[in-house]
Formats: C-alpha cells, sequence, structure tokens
C-alpha cells in the first residue's frame, strides 16, 4: 500500500520522498495499516515504487499487493489529479470496511475507483460492488494489463470470474471492460464485444496512453463495425466445425454424441444454431450447446412457444444476473438469441413473450 499511519495516527505517503528520508523513516519510523493495525515495512528500490507492505503471516485482506499494483495506483492517482479532480488515494471507508484504491470526486457523485491486477473471488466483487453502491458511491473497476490475454488485434479471452468486472453504465451502453498497464502507461478498452466461446470475445479494441486519454474516454462508446464481425464469425464458424475434438473434452464429447442420436452432426447444423452474442459470458455452457437445445426441442418440435418454455428448457444453464453487477441491462443470453433470430426469419414475436416458428432451415 502507499498510506499507512504513523505512532500518532498521522498518514504518511512515500512515493514523493527522497531516498536520504526514506533510508531514515526504514530504520526510525513505526507504521502501521489503517484497516487491520498490523505493523509494516516499508519496501523501496530503483526498480520498486516505494510503499508499505505488510509481513509474509499476516492476515490482513489488503495485504499482498505488489509493485504492479501500486505503481498503477500511483499512476491513476496523479492522472486523476492532473484532471483537476479531487482525489483521495487509499481512504478507509469505516462504514462499509472498505479501501478502494482511489476515491475520486466528480462535481455531486464521486468514484470509487479498484485496480485489480490479482485473481478474487466473484463474490467479493459482488459484494464489494454492492456496498459501494448502496453508500452513493459509483465503482468502476480497471483490470491491471497482467489480466489481459488478447488473442488477435480485435480478440480476447476473458474468464468467467473476470466478467464480472464487465460494465454497462446505462441500457444503450456498450458492454466495456478496462485495462491499465503500469509498465507501458497504457490503458485498454474494450467494448460492444460478442462471444464466439464461453470466453472468447470479439469487440471493439483500442489502446490509449496514459498522457493522452482522459476520464471521458471510459465513457466514450466504441462500436464494433456489424460488417466485421460478421466476417469474422463466418471465419471462426468454419474452424468451429473442422476441428476435432480432444479427448479430454468430456463435455464436448457428450454433446455430439448427443446430436447423433438425433440424427445430426456439426456440419449439418444450420449456422443460426452457433451465433454469437453478447450475453454469452453468463451461460455455464458454449452457444452451440444451449441454442441446439432448443433448436432441437422447440424450433423443430413446436410452432409456439414461449420465453417461459425455452427458460425452462434451460433452467440450469445460466448464471444470476446479480453475478454481474456492474451491468445495468437486464437482458438475457435465450432472449438475445430470439431476437437475433427474428432479425434472420426464423421466429417470430407476435406477441410478449411468445414465439412463432417462422421457418426451421435457411
Amino acid at each position: 500500500m502507499l498510506q499507512a499511519l504513523d505512532n500518532h495516527g498521522k498518514v504518511v505517503t512515500l512515493y514523493s520522498l527522497n531516498k536520504e528520508r526514506l533510508a531514515k523513516l526504514k530504520v526510525e519510523g513505526h507504521f502501521y495499516c489503517p484497516v487491520c493495525k498490523e505493523k509494516l515495512l516499508i519496501r523501496a528500490g530503483e526498480k520498486v515504487i516505494a510503499h508499505f507492505a505488510h509481513h509474509r503471516k499476516s492476515s490482513c485482506p489488503h495485504g499482498g499487493e505488489g509493485a504492479y499494483h501500486e505503481q498503477g495506483k500511483l499512476d491513476l492517482y496523479k492522472w486523476f489529479s492532473d484532471q483537476g479532480f479531487r482525489v483521495k488515494l487509499e481512504h478507509y471507508l469505516a462504514e462499509i470496511k472498505q479501501r478502494p484504491d482511489l476515491l475520486v470526486e466528480i462535481g455531486s457523485k464521486t468514484l470509487a475507483i479498484e485496480f485489480q491486477c490479482a485473481s478474487i473471488p466473484m463474490s467479493d466483487v459482488q459484494r464489494r460492488t454492492a456496498k459501494y453502491r448502496e453508500n452513493g458511491f459509483v465503482p468502476i473497476w480497471i483490470l491491471g494489463a497482467n489480466k489481459l490475454n488478447r488473442l488477435t488485434s480485435q480478440m480476447i479471452k476473458i474468464s468467467s470470474t473476470d466478467a464480472s468486472y464487465i460494465h454497462q453504465f446505462h441500457e444503450y451502453f456498450p458492454l466495456s471492460i478496462y485495462y491499465y498497464c503500469s509498465l507501458q502507461k497504457q490503458f485498454i478498452f474494450f467494448q460492444d464485444f460478442y462471444f464466439f466461446t464461453q470466453t472468447k470475445a470479439y469487440g471493439s479494441l483500442s489502446v490509449m496512453a496514459l498522457d493522452r486519454a482522459t476520464l471521458k474516454d471510459f465513457f466514450t462508446m466504441r462500436k464494433l463495425p456489424s460488417d466485421q464481425l460478421l466476417q469474422t464469425w463466418r471465419e471462426e464458424l468454419k474452424k468451429w466445425r473442422n476441428r476435432p475434438v480432444p479427448f479430454h473434452q468430456k463435455n464436448e464429447t457428450a454433446w455430439r454424441q448427443w446430436l447423433y442420436l438425433h440424427q445430426l452432426n456439426v456440419q449439418t447444423l444450420p449456422y443460426f444454431v452457433n451465433l454469437p452474442i453478447q450475453t454469452e459470458f453468463m451461460a455455464k455452457s458454449p452457444p452451440w450447446v444451449w441454442q441446439s437445445r432448443l433448436y432441437l426441442d422447440l424450433i423443430l418440435k413446436q410452432k409456439k412457444f414461449s420465453f417461459t418454455d425455452a427458460h425452462d428448457i434451460l433452467r440450469n444453464h445460466f448464471y444470476p444476473a446479480s453475478d454481474f453487477p456492474l451491468i445495468h441491462s437486464s437482458f438475457h443470453p435465450v432472449r438475445e438469441y430470439f431476437q437475433m433470430l427474428e432479425r434472420i426469419g426464423i421466429l417470430k414475436c407476435y406477441k410478449q413473450n411468445i414465439y412463432v416458428v417462422i421457418r426451421t432451415t435457411v
């Protein structure tokens, strides 16, 4: 951490001190964690930003932050300050027992900024986000670029746990996930993305140097061109149809056997059984698995069905919306999929939540 309390309860910050002052504090100073009150050590060196650290055996939930994380916090602190915002660094909120990396006052609103470089349980993200909101703060989570798994220029892998950090500030705002690299001093903005698998997402990815970015860039909408999505999806669909299934992928093998029992295989499935959707991160199974269930159990068998019918078939295939606390839309993967099927003429919604099958092939 970048700040601690001294013997008199005064907040001490290290990053701006010179070598002589740091050396003296290492010998003479006594510093304590503002959360757990444990005694802290001073860490400083040529390649490490000066910071406080807990002892190895500490059980404090706010311990264990590395140099990459500390440098990122400091970069963001200076970045907000340089834009004229009032910023508090590592301010402990006693009423909710949380210490956001930054609190940024913007007019009548206060942003609670978390720079997250390590993996934590989804439940922690949900709980902390909920407490911020309950107490009037606007939470924004920025992932360390050490968690960015870039596959191509516009495609990244978003793990099931990192999906909890997907933002949507209002229902018309594109899905967004933010990264910052404290080594390269760059923001990475990934927006308006669609999932080809449960974790592989294709969208609008842009990189911006810290000294060229402003807070406004977090709220700028970057849309993915539809023709670009269509072309890339066709390429991915072709790869998927032709790829062999590794022997250790038991669930995939079982699904293909299920298809075979229905006299189908991946080559004979219609293309709309594996459509890329934005809310696939809410699914526990790949898009081709749950979409094929809807195709075989509803679209081929019934002329008319409801959203409730589809939901009952896939009752255990999705995570609850509450697992994604930074998203304001109440959209559901099945509803999004049905809207796509409407656009290509497979289904028609003739009254609320009731769908009629128009055709079963293209």
